[in-house]
Protein backbone atom coordinates (compact mmCIF):
# COMPACT_ATOMS: atom_id res chain seq x y z
CA UNK A 1 0.00 0.00 0.00
CA UNK A 2 1.34 3.44 -0.96
CA UNK A 3 0.32 6.63 0.85
CA UNK A 4 2.41 9.80 1.04
CA UNK A 5 1.29 12.68 3.27
CA UNK A 6 2.57 15.28 0.81
CA UNK A 7 0.32 14.37 -2.08
CA UNK A 8 -2.40 12.06 -0.76
CA UNK A 9 -5.37 13.76 0.96
CA UNK A 10 -5.52 13.37 4.76
CA UNK A 11 -6.02 16.85 6.31
CA UNK A 12 -9.64 18.14 6.48
CA UNK A 13 -9.88 21.88 5.82
CA UNK A 14 -12.60 24.41 5.12
CA UNK A 15 -12.31 26.55 1.99
CA UNK A 16 -12.79 30.32 2.24
CA UNK A 17 -14.78 30.81 -0.96
CA UNK A 18 -17.83 28.65 -0.20
CA UNK A 19 -17.19 27.18 3.26
CA UNK A 20 -17.13 23.63 1.95
CA UNK A 21 -14.99 20.99 3.62
CA UNK A 22 -12.21 19.33 1.67
CA UNK A 23 -9.46 16.82 2.50
CA UNK A 24 -6.02 17.59 1.06
CA UNK A 25 -2.34 16.69 1.35
CA UNK A 26 0.46 18.84 2.76
CA UNK A 27 1.69 20.23 -0.56
CA UNK A 28 -1.78 21.39 -1.59
CA UNK A 29 -2.44 22.76 1.87
CA UNK A 30 0.59 25.06 1.78
CA UNK A 31 0.05 25.93 -1.88
CA UNK A 32 -3.59 26.96 -1.27
CA UNK A 33 -3.27 28.11 2.35
CA UNK A 34 -4.41 31.65 1.47
CA UNK A 35 -7.68 30.19 0.08
CA UNK A 36 -8.34 28.03 3.15
CA UNK A 37 -10.21 29.57 6.08
CA UNK A 38 -9.35 26.98 8.71
CA UNK A 39 -8.78 23.35 9.61
CA UNK A 40 -11.97 21.26 9.93
CA UNK A 41 -10.88 18.88 12.68
CA UNK A 42 -11.52 17.97 16.33
CA UNK A 43 -9.74 19.52 19.33
CA UNK A 44 -6.84 17.08 19.69
CA UNK A 45 -6.34 16.88 15.92
CA UNK A 46 -6.16 20.68 15.68
CA UNK A 47 -3.43 20.86 18.31
CA UNK A 48 -1.37 18.16 16.61
CA UNK A 49 -1.87 19.50 13.07
CA UNK A 50 -1.10 23.10 14.00
CA UNK A 51 2.13 21.96 15.63
CA UNK A 52 3.06 20.00 12.49
CA UNK A 53 2.31 22.94 10.16
CA UNK A 54 4.32 25.35 12.33
CA UNK A 55 7.19 22.84 12.47
CA UNK A 56 7.32 22.50 8.67
CA UNK A 57 7.04 26.27 8.16
CA UNK A 58 9.86 27.15 10.53
CA UNK A 59 12.05 24.29 9.31
CA UNK A 60 11.65 25.63 5.77
CA UNK A 61 11.80 29.38 6.47
CA UNK A 62 13.83 29.52 9.71
CA UNK A 63 12.77 32.53 11.86
CA UNK A 64 13.39 36.26 12.30
CA UNK A 65 15.99 37.19 14.90
CA UNK A 66 13.67 39.53 16.79
CA UNK A 67 9.95 40.16 17.25
CA UNK A 68 9.97 43.41 15.25
CA UNK A 69 11.28 41.70 12.08
CA UNK A 70 8.11 39.92 10.95
CA UNK A 71 7.30 42.40 8.19
CA UNK A 72 7.71 40.56 4.90
CA UNK A 73 8.64 37.26 6.56
CA UNK A 74 6.73 34.40 4.99
CA UNK A 75 6.17 36.02 1.60
CA UNK A 76 7.82 32.95 0.06
CA UNK A 77 5.91 30.44 2.21
CA UNK A 78 4.48 28.45 -0.70
CA UNK A 79 7.78 28.07 -2.59
CA UNK A 80 10.00 27.28 0.39
CA UNK A 81 7.66 24.79 2.06
CA UNK A 82 7.19 22.94 -1.24
CA UNK A 83 10.96 22.70 -1.75
CA UNK A 84 11.51 21.60 1.84
CA UNK A 85 8.78 18.95 1.83
CA UNK A 86 9.95 17.50 -1.48
CA UNK A 87 13.47 17.27 -0.04
CA UNK A 88 12.17 15.07 2.80
CA UNK A 89 9.40 13.34 0.82
CA UNK A 90 10.43 9.78 1.80
CA UNK A 91 9.93 10.56 5.51
CA UNK A 92 6.26 11.33 4.88
CA UNK A 93 5.35 7.85 3.61
CA UNK A 94 2.81 6.10 5.82
CA UNK A 95 3.75 2.55 4.69
CA UNK A 96 6.72 0.81 3.11
CA UNK A 97 10.07 -0.55 4.30
CA UNK A 98 11.89 2.78 4.13
CA UNK A 99 11.43 5.83 6.38
CA UNK A 100 7.86 6.34 7.59
CA UNK A 101 6.07 9.34 9.04
CA UNK A 102 6.62 9.33 12.83
CA UNK A 103 7.31 5.59 12.77
CA UNK A 104 10.34 3.43 13.53
CA UNK A 105 10.84 -0.15 12.35
CA UNK A 106 10.10 -2.64 15.16
CA UNK A 107 10.60 -6.39 14.83
CA UNK A 108 9.61 -9.32 17.04
CA UNK A 109 7.30 -7.23 19.21
CA UNK A 110 3.68 -7.90 20.10
CA UNK A 111 1.22 -5.96 18.00
CA UNK A 112 -2.17 -4.52 18.94
CA UNK A 113 -5.33 -3.48 17.10
CA UNK A 114 -4.66 -0.01 15.72
CA UNK A 115 -7.96 1.15 17.26
CA UNK A 116 -6.14 1.22 20.60
CA UNK A 117 -4.20 4.35 19.64
CA UNK A 118 -7.38 6.23 18.65
CA UNK A 119 -8.87 8.12 21.58
CA UNK A 120 -12.34 8.35 20.00
CA UNK A 121 -12.81 4.59 19.70
CA UNK A 122 -13.60 1.84 22.15
CA UNK A 123 -10.81 -0.47 23.27
CA UNK A 124 -11.05 -3.60 25.39
CA UNK A 125 -13.71 -3.20 28.07
CA UNK A 126 -14.15 0.55 27.57
CA UNK A 127 -16.79 1.05 24.84
CA UNK A 128 -17.68 4.55 23.72
CA UNK A 129 -21.08 5.75 22.63
CA UNK A 130 -22.18 4.02 19.39
CA UNK A 131 -18.87 2.14 19.14
CA UNK A 132 -18.89 -1.35 20.63
CA UNK A 133 -16.40 -3.11 18.36
CA UNK A 134 -13.95 -3.07 21.28
CA UNK A 135 -10.68 -4.97 20.89
CA UNK A 136 -11.45 -6.40 17.46
CA UNK A 137 -9.19 -5.69 14.51
CA UNK A 138 -10.76 -3.31 12.00
CA UNK A 139 -9.91 -1.58 8.75
CA UNK A 140 -9.09 2.15 8.66
CA UNK A 141 -8.58 4.52 5.72
CA UNK A 142 -4.97 5.62 5.32
CA UNK A 143 -5.93 9.27 5.91
CA UNK A 144 -7.47 8.32 9.25
CA UNK A 145 -4.31 6.40 10.23
CA UNK A 146 -2.08 9.36 9.38
CA UNK A 147 -4.02 11.67 11.69
CA UNK A 148 -4.23 8.99 14.39
CA UNK A 149 -0.45 8.52 14.50
CA UNK A 150 0.19 12.27 14.59
CA UNK A 151 -2.33 12.75 17.42
CA UNK A 152 -1.07 9.75 19.41
CA UNK A 153 2.54 10.93 19.27
CA UNK A 154 1.58 14.43 20.42
CA UNK A 155 -0.80 13.30 23.17
CA UNK A 156 0.72 9.97 24.20
CA UNK A 157 -0.51 9.19 27.69
CA UNK A 158 0.79 5.69 28.49
CA UNK A 159 -1.52 3.06 29.91
CA UNK A 160 -1.70 -0.70 29.50
CA UNK A 161 -1.07 -0.58 25.75
CA UNK A 162 2.36 0.97 26.26
CA UNK A 163 3.22 0.30 29.90
CA UNK A 164 6.89 -0.12 29.01
CA UNK A 165 7.03 3.27 27.28
CA UNK A 166 8.13 6.07 29.60
CA UNK A 167 7.22 9.74 29.26
CA UNK A 168 4.31 11.63 27.71
CA UNK A 169 3.63 13.35 24.44
CA UNK A 170 4.82 16.98 24.81
CA UNK A 171 1.41 18.36 23.79
CA UNK A 172 -0.27 16.67 26.75
CA UNK A 173 -1.18 18.18 30.15
CA UNK A 174 -1.54 21.81 29.06
CA UNK A 175 -4.04 24.21 27.53
CA UNK A 176 -2.88 25.22 24.03
CA UNK A 177 -3.68 28.57 22.41
CA UNK A 178 -3.18 29.53 18.76
CA UNK A 179 -3.66 32.93 17.15
CA UNK A 180 -6.25 32.83 14.35
CA UNK A 181 -5.90 34.84 11.14
CA UNK A 182 -8.23 35.53 8.24
CA UNK A 183 -6.86 32.50 6.37
CA UNK A 184 -4.96 29.35 7.26
CA UNK A 185 -1.86 30.94 5.74
CA UNK A 186 -2.06 33.88 8.14
CA UNK A 187 -2.87 31.55 11.04
CA UNK A 188 0.26 29.48 10.43
CA UNK A 189 2.51 32.53 10.16
CA UNK A 190 1.01 34.13 13.28
CA UNK A 191 2.01 31.10 15.32
CA UNK A 192 5.64 31.02 14.23
CA UNK A 193 8.11 32.39 16.77
CA UNK A 194 11.17 34.63 16.44
CA UNK A 195 14.51 33.53 17.87
CA UNK A 196 14.63 36.19 20.60
CA UNK A 197 11.26 35.10 22.02
CA UNK A 198 12.18 31.43 21.66
CA UNK A 199 15.44 31.84 23.63
CA UNK A 200 16.85 29.96 25.53
CA UNK A 201 15.25 27.05 23.64
CA UNK A 202 17.13 26.20 20.44
CA UNK A 203 15.22 25.83 17.15
CA UNK A 204 17.07 22.63 16.30
CA UNK A 205 15.69 20.20 13.73
CA UNK A 206 12.50 18.16 13.26
CA UNK A 207 12.57 14.48 14.19
CA UNK A 208 12.87 13.39 10.55
CA UNK A 209 16.12 15.37 10.39
CA UNK A 210 17.40 13.86 13.64
CA UNK A 211 16.30 16.59 16.05
CA UNK A 212 17.00 16.21 19.78
CA UNK A 213 14.38 15.89 22.52
CA UNK A 214 14.92 19.49 23.67
CA UNK A 215 14.81 21.03 20.18
CA UNK A 216 11.87 23.34 19.49
CA UNK A 217 11.14 21.78 16.09
CA UNK A 218 11.57 18.19 17.30
CA UNK A 219 9.04 18.74 20.08
CA UNK A 220 6.48 20.25 17.69
CA UNK A 221 6.20 16.97 15.79
CA UNK A 222 7.33 14.43 18.41
CA UNK A 223 7.89 10.69 18.62
CA UNK A 224 7.66 9.58 22.28
CA UNK A 225 6.75 6.13 20.94
CA UNK A 226 8.31 3.92 18.34
CA UNK A 227 5.30 2.90 16.25
CA UNK A 228 5.09 0.56 13.28
CA UNK A 229 1.92 -0.19 11.33
CA UNK A 230 1.49 -3.82 10.24
CA UNK A 231 -1.20 -5.78 8.42
CA UNK A 232 -1.93 -2.78 6.17
CA UNK A 233 -2.64 -0.59 9.17
CA UNK A 234 -5.03 -2.93 10.98
CA UNK A 235 -2.51 -3.56 13.75
CA UNK A 236 0.38 -1.62 15.27
CA UNK A 237 3.59 -2.30 17.19
CA UNK A 238 4.81 0.02 19.93
CA UNK A 239 8.05 0.54 21.85
CA UNK A 240 10.02 3.24 23.65
CA UNK A 241 10.75 6.37 21.64
CA UNK A 242 12.14 9.75 22.68
CA UNK A 243 11.56 10.95 26.25
CA UNK A 244 10.64 14.64 26.16
CA UNK A 245 11.48 16.60 29.33
CA UNK A 246 8.40 18.05 31.01
CA UNK A 247 8.12 21.75 31.86
CA UNK A 248 8.02 21.29 35.62
CA UNK A 249 11.40 19.51 35.63
CA UNK A 250 13.20 21.12 32.70
CA UNK A 251 11.66 24.56 32.21
CA UNK A 252 11.18 23.69 28.52
CA UNK A 253 7.70 24.80 27.51
CA UNK A 254 5.61 24.17 24.48
CA UNK A 255 5.17 27.43 22.51
CA UNK A 256 1.36 27.43 22.64
CA UNK A 257 1.05 26.90 26.41
CA UNK A 258 0.52 29.44 29.21
CA UNK A 259 2.52 29.65 32.45
CA UNK A 260 0.70 30.47 35.67
CA UNK A 261 1.66 30.62 39.33
CA UNK A 262 0.39 27.48 41.03
CA UNK A 263 1.50 24.88 43.52
CA UNK A 264 3.71 21.86 43.06
CA UNK A 265 4.72 19.47 45.82
CA UNK A 266 3.17 21.84 48.34
CA UNK A 267 5.20 24.88 47.26
CA UNK A 268 4.46 27.83 45.00
CA UNK A 269 5.86 27.27 41.51
CA UNK A 270 5.40 28.07 37.83
CA UNK A 271 3.11 25.51 36.24
CA UNK A 272 1.28 25.21 32.92
CA UNK A 273 -2.33 26.36 32.71
CA UNK A 274 -4.74 23.42 32.39
CA UNK A 275 -8.33 23.26 31.22
CA UNK A 276 -10.88 21.73 33.58
CA UNK A 277 -14.13 19.92 32.86
CA UNK A 278 -16.99 22.14 33.94
CA UNK A 279 -14.86 25.29 33.93
CA UNK A 280 -15.15 27.48 30.84
CA UNK A 281 -11.84 28.55 29.32
CA UNK A 282 -13.10 32.17 29.33
CA UNK A 283 -12.55 32.26 33.09
CA UNK A 284 -8.77 32.11 32.49
CA UNK A 285 -8.40 34.67 29.68
CA UNK A 286 -6.64 37.10 32.04
CA UNK A 287 -3.91 34.46 32.44
CA UNK A 288 -3.51 33.64 28.74
CA UNK A 289 -2.99 37.32 27.83
CA UNK A 290 -0.09 38.25 30.18
CA UNK A 291 2.41 39.70 27.68
CA UNK A 292 5.19 40.79 30.04
CA UNK A 293 8.45 39.63 28.48
CA UNK A 294 10.01 39.41 31.94
CA UNK A 295 7.37 36.94 33.12
CA UNK A 296 6.87 35.24 29.71
CA UNK A 297 3.53 33.80 30.77
CA UNK A 298 1.43 34.09 27.59
CA UNK A 299 1.90 31.61 24.70
CA UNK A 300 5.16 32.43 22.92
CA UNK A 301 3.38 33.28 19.66
CA UNK A 302 1.40 35.98 21.51
CA UNK A 303 4.66 37.45 22.81
CA UNK A 304 6.33 37.18 19.42
CA UNK A 305 3.57 39.01 17.51
CA UNK A 306 2.11 41.38 20.11
CA UNK A 307 3.86 44.49 18.73
CA UNK A 308 2.44 43.94 15.24
CA UNK A 309 -1.06 43.22 16.62
CA UNK A 310 -1.13 46.12 19.08
CA UNK A 311 -4.33 48.13 19.19
CA UNK A 312 -6.54 45.70 17.29
CA UNK A 313 -8.91 42.94 18.30
CA UNK A 314 -7.19 39.56 18.60
CA UNK A 315 -8.75 36.22 17.73
CA UNK A 316 -7.37 33.01 19.16
CA UNK A 317 -8.36 29.41 19.78
CA UNK A 318 -7.70 27.53 23.03
CA UNK A 319 -8.17 23.84 23.73
CA UNK A 320 -6.89 20.77 25.53
CA UNK A 321 -7.23 16.99 25.53
CA UNK A 322 -7.88 16.28 29.22
CA UNK A 323 -6.54 13.13 30.88
CA UNK A 324 -7.11 11.59 34.30
CA UNK A 325 -4.35 10.49 36.68
CA UNK A 326 -4.85 6.87 35.63
CA UNK A 327 -3.90 7.76 32.02
CA UNK A 328 -7.46 7.69 30.71
CA UNK A 329 -8.65 10.44 28.40
CA UNK A 330 -11.65 12.21 29.94
CA UNK A 331 -12.73 14.89 27.48
CA UNK A 332 -11.61 17.55 25.02
CA UNK A 333 -12.41 21.24 25.57
CA UNK A 334 -12.04 24.11 23.12
CA UNK A 335 -13.18 27.72 22.65
CA UNK A 336 -12.55 30.52 20.19
CA UNK A 337 -12.33 34.12 21.37
CA UNK A 338 -12.16 37.55 19.78
CA UNK A 339 -10.95 39.90 22.50
CA UNK A 340 -10.25 43.66 22.64
CA UNK A 341 -6.65 44.74 22.94
CA UNK A 342 -7.36 46.06 26.46
CA UNK A 343 -7.27 42.46 27.71
CA UNK A 344 -3.52 42.46 26.96
CA UNK A 345 -2.99 45.50 29.18
CA UNK A 346 -2.82 45.35 32.96
CA UNK A 347 -5.85 47.57 33.61
CA UNK A 348 -7.98 45.46 31.28
CA UNK A 349 -6.80 42.17 32.78
CA UNK A 350 -7.51 43.43 36.30
CA UNK A 351 -11.04 44.38 35.30
CA UNK A 352 -11.62 41.08 33.55
CA UNK A 353 -10.31 39.11 36.51
CA UNK A 354 -12.54 41.19 38.81
CA UNK A 355 -15.53 40.15 36.69
CA UNK A 356 -14.54 36.49 36.93
CA UNK A 357 -14.04 36.78 40.70
CA UNK A 358 -17.47 38.37 41.05
CA UNK A 359 -19.07 35.51 39.11
CA UNK A 360 -17.27 32.97 41.33
CA UNK A 361 -18.40 34.83 44.47
CA UNK A 362 -21.97 34.77 43.18
CA UNK A 363 -21.62 31.02 42.59
CA UNK A 364 -20.81 30.62 46.31
CA UNK A 365 -23.99 32.56 47.16
CA UNK A 366 -25.99 30.30 44.85
CA UNK A 367 -24.55 27.14 46.43
CA UNK A 368 -25.34 28.49 49.90
CA UNK A 369 -28.90 29.30 48.84
CA UNK A 370 -29.52 25.85 47.39
CA UNK A 371 -28.00 24.20 50.44
CA UNK A 372 -30.31 26.16 52.78
CA UNK A 373 -33.26 25.26 50.56
CA UNK A 374 -32.46 21.56 50.84
CA UNK A 375 -31.69 21.75 54.55
CA UNK A 376 -35.02 23.47 55.26
CA UNK A 377 -36.82 20.68 53.43
CA UNK A 378 -34.60 18.11 55.19
CA UNK A 379 -33.43 16.66 51.87
CA UNK A 380 -30.42 14.40 52.07
CA UNK A 381 -29.19 15.30 48.56
CA UNK A 382 -29.63 18.95 47.70
CA UNK A 383 -29.33 19.92 43.99
CA UNK A 384 -26.22 22.06 44.56
CA UNK A 385 -24.23 20.59 41.68
CA UNK A 386 -27.21 20.80 39.30
CA UNK A 387 -27.72 24.48 40.09
CA UNK A 388 -24.01 25.15 39.70
CA UNK A 389 -23.95 23.57 36.23
CA UNK A 390 -27.04 25.54 35.22
CA UNK A 391 -25.38 28.76 36.39
CA UNK A 392 -22.07 28.27 34.57
CA UNK A 393 -23.73 26.93 31.42
CA UNK A 394 -25.59 30.24 31.22
CA UNK A 395 -22.51 32.39 31.80
CA UNK A 396 -20.36 30.35 29.40
CA UNK A 397 -22.37 31.92 26.57
CA UNK A 398 -22.19 35.46 27.99
CA UNK A 399 -18.45 36.16 28.38
CA UNK A 400 -18.65 38.64 25.48
CA UNK A 401 -20.54 40.99 27.84
CA UNK A 402 -17.54 41.10 30.17
CA UNK A 403 -15.14 41.58 27.25
CA UNK A 404 -17.14 44.57 26.00
CA UNK A 405 -16.68 46.28 29.37
CA UNK A 406 -12.91 46.32 28.81
CA UNK A 407 -13.15 48.76 25.91
CA UNK A 408 -12.26 52.23 27.13
CA UNK A 409 -11.04 50.96 30.51
CA UNK A 410 -9.10 53.68 32.29
CA UNK A 411 -10.22 56.44 29.89
CA UNK A 412 -12.93 59.10 30.03
CA UNK A 413 -15.08 56.75 27.92
CA UNK A 414 -14.82 53.96 30.49
CA UNK A 415 -18.18 52.11 30.47
CA UNK A 416 -17.73 51.20 34.15
CA UNK A 417 -16.75 54.67 35.37
CA UNK A 418 -15.63 54.35 39.00
CA UNK A 419 -18.03 51.53 39.84
CA UNK A 420 -17.10 47.92 40.59
CA UNK A 421 -18.79 44.63 39.83
CA UNK A 422 -21.53 43.77 42.30
CA UNK A 423 -22.05 47.37 43.37
CA UNK A 424 -23.49 48.83 40.18
CA UNK A 425 -26.02 48.11 37.46
CA UNK A 426 -23.43 47.33 34.79
CA UNK A 427 -24.36 44.64 32.21
CA UNK A 428 -22.05 41.98 33.69
CA UNK A 429 -23.36 42.38 37.24
CA UNK A 430 -26.90 42.21 35.90
CA UNK A 431 -26.20 39.10 33.82
CA UNK A 432 -24.41 37.26 36.64
CA UNK A 433 -27.24 37.90 39.07
CA UNK A 434 -29.82 36.88 36.47
CA UNK A 435 -27.92 33.62 35.82
CA UNK A 436 -27.73 32.83 39.54
CA UNK A 437 -31.40 33.53 40.13
CA UNK A 438 -32.32 31.50 37.04
CA UNK A 439 -30.29 28.53 38.29
CA UNK A 440 -31.90 28.80 41.75
CA UNK A 441 -35.41 28.95 40.32
CA UNK A 442 -34.74 26.03 37.96
CA UNK A 443 -33.47 23.69 40.68
CA UNK A 444 -35.51 24.75 43.70
CA UNK A 445 -39.26 24.39 42.99
CA UNK A 446 -41.82 26.30 45.05
CA UNK A 447 -45.12 24.59 44.34
CA UNK A 448 -46.08 23.72 47.94
CA UNK A 449 -46.12 25.74 51.16
CA UNK A 450 -43.08 23.88 52.49
CA UNK A 451 -41.19 24.49 49.27
CA UNK A 452 -42.12 28.18 49.40
CA UNK A 453 -40.78 28.42 52.93
CA UNK A 454 -37.51 26.73 51.90
CA UNK A 455 -37.27 28.88 48.76
CA UNK A 456 -37.60 32.08 50.81
CA UNK A 457 -34.99 30.89 53.31
CA UNK A 458 -32.49 30.16 50.55
CA UNK A 459 -33.22 33.40 48.74
CA UNK A 460 -31.80 35.38 51.67
CA UNK A 461 -28.33 34.05 50.80
CA UNK A 462 -28.24 36.23 47.67
CA UNK A 463 -28.29 39.41 49.79
CA UNK A 464 -25.80 38.91 52.65
CA UNK A 465 -25.35 41.78 55.09
CA UNK A 466 -21.75 42.42 54.04
CA UNK A 467 -19.77 41.50 50.96
CA UNK A 468 -16.04 41.43 51.48
CA UNK A 469 -13.86 41.22 48.41
CA UNK A 470 -10.09 40.96 48.34
CA UNK A 471 -8.08 43.42 46.21
CA UNK A 472 -7.68 42.20 42.67
CA UNK A 473 -4.31 42.03 40.95
CA UNK A 474 -3.57 40.71 37.48
CA UNK A 475 -2.23 37.38 38.69
CA UNK A 476 -2.80 33.81 37.65
CA UNK A 477 -5.30 31.82 39.73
Amino acid sequence: MNFNLLTDPWIPVRMSADGRAKTIGLLELFHRSAQISDLAVSTHERIALMRLLICITQAALDAPDEADEWDGWGNDLEEKTAAYLNQWRDHFDLFGEGPRFLQSHIQDTKDYPTAQIVYDLSTGNNPTLLDHVGDETRDFPAAFLARAILVYQNHFVGGSLASKVKGNGPALKALHSFLIGTSLRETILLNCIDLETLHPTKPGKPVWEGGRESDFLARLCPSPCKLWLVDEGRRIRIDQGHVYPEFEESGIREPSTTIITGRRNGAEANVLLRASIGRGIWRDLHCITVLSKDERKAPLSFLSHFTARHGSEVTFWSGELIKAKDAKILDALESRFTVPWQLFEESGRIRYQSGVVFSEFTESRLKAAVFIYGKTLKHENTPVETSRRHYWNTLDNKSNILLELLKGAGTENDPMGNSTFGKSADPWTTEVRRAARGAYDATCPRRTPRQLEAYAAGLKQFTPKTIKSAPITAQSP
